[in-house]
C-alpha cells in the first residue's frame, strides 16, 4: 500500500525538474549571441515506478508513478556537420588566403591601366619608333633616355612591391605559427578540466563549446581531424560524457599524425632554407604536406615561397610559390629582354661614330634593371645601322625587341589573371559550401528566442501545476490530521 505522503514527494520532483528546465532555458536566452555556444536541453526521465519488482512487492493494482527526473542536461549539436564544417574550413581557409595573395599581387601589376609596366612598354616603343623616323633629333634621342628610366623605375617599383608583400607573408606566417600553437595549447588545457570534471557525474557542456570553438578556428588554419579518446575510465562519468579529444594532422595521402592528447600537445615550427621555407614540422619529427590546398599556413607558404624536393639541371632546389615564381618570370623576362635589346644596341652606330654601348644594366643578384652611364651622352644612343645620316635602321630593330618584351610580359599577366580568376572562383566555391554548413549547424545548435519563449511557458506553467499539487495534497494532508476522528467531541 502507498503513503499517504506518496503524492507530495511526485509533486515535488515535478517542481523541481521544471525549476532546472526553466534555469536552462535562461541560460539559453543570456548566451544567445555568444560566439560558439550551443543551446541546451533538459532531457526527462519518469522516476522509477513503485512497487519495484520482487517476491514481497505488495499487491496493488499496477504500478504507480513516482514522477519525473532529471537525467542530463545536454547540447543540442550533430557530430557529423561539425566534421563536414571542419573539413570544409580548411578549404575554405586555403582559398581566401590565396585569394588574397593574388589580388595583393594584380594590384601591384595595374594591368591593364594607364600607369603599369604595360603602358611604359608601350610607351618606350613610340620613343624608339619616333627616333627611327629622325634618327638625328636630340629631343627624341632625350625622350628614348627618358623613357628607357621610366622603364627601369616601374620595372624596380614592381620588383620591390612583390619582394615587400612576400616578407609580409613571412611575417602573417611567424604570426599564424603562435596562433597554431596557442590554440593548440588553450584545446589541450580544455581537455585536462574537462577532464577533472567528468569524473564527478558533470557533464561541462560550456567547456565542450570553448573546445569546439577553438577547433573550428584551428581548422580553418590547418587540416586537422578530431577523434575521441578511446577506453576511457570506468568511473563516473555520464554516458553521455564527451571526454579528452586527440588532434591528428591530415595529410594529402590520408596519413593521420597526432599532434595533441592527454599527455600533451606537439608544436608547429616553420623551417626555412635560401629566404623560403623548407619544411613545416611539428614535435615528434611530423611533417606537413606543401602543398595541400589545406588551410590558412598553406597557403601562406605557397604564397610566399617554399623548396620543392625536385632539382633542377645544375642540382639546386627548385622554388615554387606565387611570389617567386611571378619574381623569376619577371626576372627572365628582363634579363632576356635587356641581353637581345643591348645586343642590338652595340650592333648599332650613334652620332659622330660613337663605340658600341650597353643601353640597359642588370643586376641579376638582387633583380634590378638601369641605364648604362653611356646613354647619359645622348650621341651615344645607337639608332644607325650605317653611321649613314638620317639612318634609322637599328632603331627598328630597337623597337623589335621591345615588342617581343611586350608580347612575354602579356603572357605573364595572362597567367596571373587566369590564376587569380581561378582562386576567386574557388574562394566564393568554398565560402558558400562553408557557409551552407554553418547555416545547417545554426539551425541546429543556435538559441531561437521564439523557441526558448514557448519553452518558458511550457516549463512555468508546469511549474505552477507542481506547485498547485503541492497545495491540494497539503490540504488533503490538513483534512486528514485536522479534520477526522473529532465526531462527538
Amino acid at each position: 500500500m502507498t503513503s499517504t505522503f506518496h503524492g507530495l514527494q511526485t509533486a515535488y520532483k515535478g517542481l523541481m525538474a521544471q525549476q532546472r528546465a526553466l534555469q536552462t532555458t535562461g541560460h539559453n536566452i543570456a548566451n544567445a549571441n555568444t560566439p560558439g555556444y550551443t543551446r541546451q536541453r533538459v532531457n526527462f526521465n519518469a522516476s522509477q515506478a513503485f512497487p519495484a519488482p520482487g517476491m514481497n512487492a505488495p499487491s496493488i493494482a499496477g504500478q504507480i508513478g513516482t514522477g519525473v527526473d532529471v537525467e542530463s542536461v545536454q547540447r543540442v549539436r550533430d557530430e557529423f556537420l561539425d566534421l563536414q564544417y571542419r573539413g570544409e574550413s580548411s578549404r575554405a581557409g586555403y582559398w581566401a588566403k590565396m585569394h588574397e595573395a593574388h589580388i595583393r599581387m594584380e594590384d601591384i601589376m595595374n594591368e591593364p591601366s594607364d600607369s603599369g609596366l604595360g603602358i611604359v612598354m608601350d610607351d618606350f616603343w613610340r620613343a624608339i619608333e619616333v627616333l627611327a623616323d629622325n634618327p638625328s633629333d636630340k629631343s627624341a634621342r632625350e625622350v628614348v633616355r627618358q623613357q628607357g628610366e621610366t622603364l627601369a623605375d616601374t620595372y624596380n617599383y614592381i620588383v620591390d612591391s612583390l619582394t615587400s608583400v612576400q616578407q609580409e607573408l613571412k611575417h602573417e606566417l611567424d604570426g599564424t605559427t603562435k596562433q597554431v600553437n596557442t590554440l593548440l595549447e588553450q584545446i589541450h588545457n580544455l581537455n585536462e578540466d574537462i577532464n577533472r570534471l567528468e569524473p564527478h557525474g558533470y557533464l561541462p557542456n560550456d567547456l565542450y563549446d570553448e573546445r569546439d570553438r577553438l577547433i573550428d578556428e584551428l581548422s580553418e588554419l590547418i587540416p586537422i581531424e578530431v577523434k575521441y579518446a578511446e577506453n576511457q575510465p570506468k568511473d563516473n562519468r555520464h554516458p553521455t560524457a564527451l571526454g579528452p579529444l586527440e588532434i591528428h594532422l591530415k595529410n594529402s595521402n590520408g596519413e593521420e599524425s597526432k599532434i595533441l592528447d592527454a599527455d600533451g600537445v606537439s608544436k608547429m615550427t616553420v623551417h626555412e632554407s635560401a629566404g623560403v621555407v623548407e619544411s613545416i614540422r611539428f614535435e615528434g619529427n611530423i611533417e606537413m604536406d606543401i602543398p595541400s590546398q589545406h588551410g590558412k599556413v598553406a597557403a601562406l607558404v605557397e604564397s610566399y615561397g617554399y623548396i620543392t624536393e625536385e632539382v633542377d639541371a645544375e642540382g639546386n632546389a627548385i622554388v615554387q610559390g606565387v611570389y617567386p615564381e611571378m619574381l623569376d618570370e619577371l626576372q627572365s623576362m628582363m634579363e632576356g629582354f635587356v641581353t637581345a635589346f643591348n645586343q642590338s644596341h652595340r650592333e648599332g652606330q650613334g652620332l659622330n661614330d660613337s663605340t658600341p654601348n650597353n643601353f640597359f644594366t642588370f643586376d641579376q643578384q638582387n633583380n634590378r634593371l638601369g641605364i648604362d652611364n653611356a646613354i647619359n651622352n645622348l650621341d651615344n644612343i645607337a639608332a644607325s645601322g650605317s653611321g649613314v645620316s638620317g639612318d634609322g635602321s637599328n632603331a627598328l630593330a630597337l623597337s623589335n625587341q621591345i615588342e617581343q618584351l611586350q608580347e612575354s610580359y602579356r603572357a605573364i599577366v595572362g597567367e596571373m589573371a587566369v590564376a587569380t580568376n581561378n582562386a576567386a572562383r574557388m574562394d566564393y566555391t568554398s565560402g558558400v559550401r562553408q557557409s551552407t554548413i554553418e547555416q545547417n549547424r545554426l539551425s541546429m545548435s543556435a538559441v531561437s528566442l521564439d523557441e526558448e519563449m514557448v519553452n518558458m511557458i511550457s516549463f512555468q506553467h508546469a511549474y505552477n501545476a507542481a506547485a498547485r499539487q503541492i497545495t491540494m495534497i497539503d490540504e488533503m494532508l490538513d483534512r486528514i490530521i485536522n479534520g477526522m476522528g473529532i465526531v462527538g467531541r
